[in-house]
């Protein structure tokens, strides 16, 4: 003897649905903004790991206040777009979302990090230091 139990199904599927649908609808924005983080974090990475190969390529040759100097040059040299604002960073960032920043402690050492979309520091830690 077969038991038709169609009602039984129906509500079962109408109920996952419901529960699959109101996830989306709860957790949707958090995953997206989770992967838009994710994805500047990366791309500030990128620019930052960028003005580091410049600067060290310059330490080579220039005394690290003359580059400290041309920072802003330098930054406009390499024609990197940021990534939260969609336009090109000409200069050394300081609070604007996005931006790479490079820091200097007056002897011989840079510091570089990236400002997330929020304003805080991404915490990069890259750190240049020109050997005597």
């Amino acid at each position: 003897m077969r038991i038709n139990n169609q009602k039984g199904i129906t509500v079962l599927s109408l109920l996952i649905l419901v529960l699959i649908v109101g996830g989306g609808i709860l957790y949707g924005p958090k995953l997206f903004n989770h992967v838009i983080d994710r994805n500047i974090k990366r791309l500030v990475t990128a620019n930052a790991k960028s003005v580091e190969t410049e600067i060290r390529s310059e330490l080579i040759n220039r005394h690290p206040i003359q580059i400290w100097n041309d920072m802003d040059k330098l930054i406009n040299a390499l024609n990197f777009q940021n990534p939260v604002l969609s336009e090109r960073q000409t200069k050394n960032g300081w609070d604007r979302p996005g931006d790479v920043v490079v820091s200097f402690d007056g002897i011989n050492t840079f510091r570089l990090d990236g400002i997330g979309r929020d304003g805080s520091s991404f915490g990069l830690n890259i750190i240049i230091q020109r050997s005597k």
